[in-house]
């Protein structure tokens, strides 16, 4: 442990007024402190368990994973300043559903005792990382707020090892070192998952959104030919096939697992895995003409169960989702790498992809640039769920099933749309090149200003979307973007609360994906019979299916997006599995944990390659507080100088070389420092700052 001191920065003039946004950046975090509760009393059992029907085999409407995803939000919370309790509730909650998804056991398995149950030595036994990495931030966030607890760091060992090919019992290695390769797209502490191919594969009603893994199947064109089972048989050979010993680009997001166990421990073998890893599919990447393959087959190569096509992997260009979640894998690869080395440019090929899709962009009558999502082999039939506002389809359908459009293709391209900014938000924050917000840019919808106000509502599942808005402000664009964004995530708050009110007054829910014939319909009937006598308030047959297909997913009345830009300096992680890459993060420096002090607010108004500008207000009248801000989430920066304007008047440099400087701030006093910055010097670690 170093003996070397914090740097200390005081200051004790009171100002003569707050700003707006440190005002509403309190008052967001007390009124989240209380909100939750209404989760709390109705949607959990007492000890903290999700609701379960006396049914065997029940299995939920959706993943274990949605089960894990409804949480991440109270230890992030408590990173930025919420109350006490909301580490202890994450922290219990935690235990609960591992507890509770231990004891169920999965309706047919062929797994022997102890390895038959939904969570197997507490994890998800064969889950993509699509999937896992979505249950997996909940995990990474509790981590990071509590590294101290043995039961975390434990885990966090366990869990890495069965990626690492080191858990002495699982019954087969799911990695292959020599090629880089994870043996198939799913696995767990049961080894690799082959126990999902060899089926038929046949239609389902949530397959309406996204059509066909492939289009080359004979006889199958749309996905309502595997109504056939015949056909459906046909088309489960060809599935298994490629896809049984192929690994997927997505897979790379496990490598923040490994990484969660490294920050922990330090030790070079996890360094070398993740490094390793995101090191083949660069090398991938690199022959692949400028396109990130899909797929690697068992010895690494792209293709090679594939036909040599380099689209068709699972969470791949074809299916679902095309780009979106590929790019994930790209930002969480690049982002864990950069941690590990500190070399930059390991986001540029995120900023390739997205230039490699704009060059097959095209533009709409209202001016707004269309960019591809998806390939398939061109002249495929690609007909499934879409809206009559659509661009880009084709009046050539091929069914009368409603609510299908045909997608057009442009030299096997599709699904063409405004872009997602969110890839490219990541690659500006790390770089800060100028190059990088240019391409951002041109994915702004020109239709629709969302750079100059925020987004109304709650967008997607952590609530996110003000990208353009945040990069405006950061270039200076838009100086109201504090207050407007925190107006609106009290708004966001409040019409939770309102939604969740409504749902214990028997409203309806939107469905998801509906339920299939007539006998999930009679247990849909039965389980809300069940919960109903479990609870006080009763839901509807909507709601309660909705409750076991998303959980708590789109009910948490917590919302962090604004809090992590404005106090940390930094976007979101991605939602699949990353890590928190900002540019500062604060403890109390007088009660020993993470999250900013009562009555502090804090605004990074700044990012340059040369450092920060960050504004701290202590609100409180007649009280001082102390904090500590640490250079990264992860200690990985180091603060170099400091900035600001004395108690006398003066303007001053302080001299820092520290990952950490300390701050009190006096009753009513507001202070302005500009900290310069060393990025990507130190070796991240969740060290604690009276730990170091």
């Amino acid at each position: 442990m170093s003996t070397r001191q914090i740097p200390e920065i005081a200051a004790h003039r009171p100002a003569p007024a707050m700003p707006e946004w440190a005002m509403l950046e309190r008052s967001l975090i007390a009124l989240m402190n209380k909100s939750e509760d209404i989760l709390l009393e109705n949607y959990l059992m007492p000890n903290g368990e999700i609701f379960w029907p006396d049914i065997e085999g029940f299995r939920g409407y959706g993943g274990v994973d949605n089960a894990f995803e409804g949480f991440h939000r109270w230890p992030l919370f408590y990173l930025l300043g919420g109350d006490d309790r909301f580490l202890d509730l994450a922290q219990r909650q935690y235990e609960v559903l591992v507890a509770q998804f231990s004891r169920y056991k999965v309706p047919g398995s062929t797994q022997p005792e102890g390895r038959n149950t939904l969570l197997v030595k507490e994890y998800l036994p064969d889950y993509d990382w699509m999937h896992a990495g979505e249950a997996a931030l909940y995990f990474y966030y509790l981590n990071l707020a509590n590294p101290a607890d043995e039961r975390n760091k434990e885990r966090s060992i366990r869990f890495a090892s069965f990626l690492t090919n080191e858990d002495p019992t699982i019954p087969e290695f799911n990695y292959d070192p020599e090629h880089r390769v994870f043996k198939t797209l799913a696995m767990g502490p049961n080894g690799p998952a082959y126990h999902r191919f060899g089926g038929p594969y046949g239609y389902g009603t949530w397959m309406d959104s996204y059509g066909l893994p492939f289009y080359d199947v004979e006889g199958v064109v749309t996905m309502m030919d595997l109504r056939d089972p015949e056909k459906a048989k046909r088309f489960g050979e060809v599935y298994s096939a490629r896809l049984r010993n192929c690994d997927t680009v997505t897979n790379m997001l496990s490598t923040t697992m490994v990484m969660n166990a490294y920050l922990h421990t330090g030790e070079e073998k996890y360094r070398q895995w993740v490094l390793d890893y995101v090191e083949g599919w660069r090398q991938r990447y690199q022959g692949n003409k400028g396109i990130m393959p899909d797929n690697a087959g068992p010895t690494g190569v792209v293709g090679e169960t594939m036909d040599g096509k380099w689209y068709g992997g699972h969470y791949g260009w074809t299916f679902p989702h095309g780009f979106y979640f590929i790019g994930d894998a790209m930002v969480v690869g690049g982002q864990n790498q950069r941690l590990l080395t500190g070399e930059k440019g390991k986001l540029q090929w995120v900023r390739e992809q997205v230039e490699m899709l704009l060059t097959h962009a095209v533009e709409d009558e209202q001016g707004r640039v269309l960019v591809p999502q998806n390939y398939a082999d061109p002249g495929a039939v690609l007909e499934y769920g879409g809206s009559a506002n659509e661009p880009m389809t084709r009046p050539d359908r091929v069914t009368e099933y409603p609510g299908f459009t045909r997608k057009q293709q442009l030299d096997g391209w599709y699904e063409f749309r405004v872009m997602s900014p969110v890839h490219m938000v990541h690659a500006y924050i790390d770089s800060l090149d100028p190059h990088d917000l240019q391409v951002t840019k041109r994915l702004r919808d020109r239709h629709r200003n969302n750079w100059d106000q925020v987004s109304g509502g709650a967008h997607g599942k952590d609530f996110s979307g003000q990208h353009h808005a945040y990069l405006n402000f950061l270039e200076g664009g838009y100086p109201a973007y504090p207050v407007d964004a925190l107006l609106n995530s009290i708004a966001q708050v409040y019409s939770q609360l309102r939604k969740l009110r409504e749902e214990l007054e028997l409203a309806e829910a939107g469905w998801g994906y509906r339920p299939d014939g007539e006998e999930e319909w009679r247990e849909l009937a039965e389980v809300t019979r069940q919960v109903n006598q479990m609870k006080e308030k009763s839901w509807s047959e909507s709601v309660t299916h909705s409750y076991f297909q998303t959980y708590l997913i789109g009910r948490s009345t917590i919302t962090t997006e604004t809090l992590v830009h404005l106090t940390m300096g930094g976007p979101l992680p991605v939602y699949n599995g990353g890590l928190l890459m900002v540019q500062v993060r604060h403890f109390d420096a007088v009660r020993k944990r993470p999250g900013l002090p009562a009555d502090v607010a804090a605004l990074v108004g700044r990012i340059t390659q040369e450092g920060i500008e960050l504004t701290l207000a202590n609100l409180h009248p007649m009280e001082s507080r102390r904090l500590i801000v640490q250079a990264g989430a992860f200690a990985e920066h180091c603060f170099t100088t400091a900035a600001y304007t004395d108690d006398e008047g003066k303007a001053t440099v302080q001299e820092l070389d520290s990952e950490y400087v300390e701050f009190e701030l006096g009753p009513g006093t507001l202070l302005t420092v500009k900290l310069g910055m060393q990025r990507f010097c130190r070796q991240p670690s969740y060290q604690l700052p009276w730990d170091r």
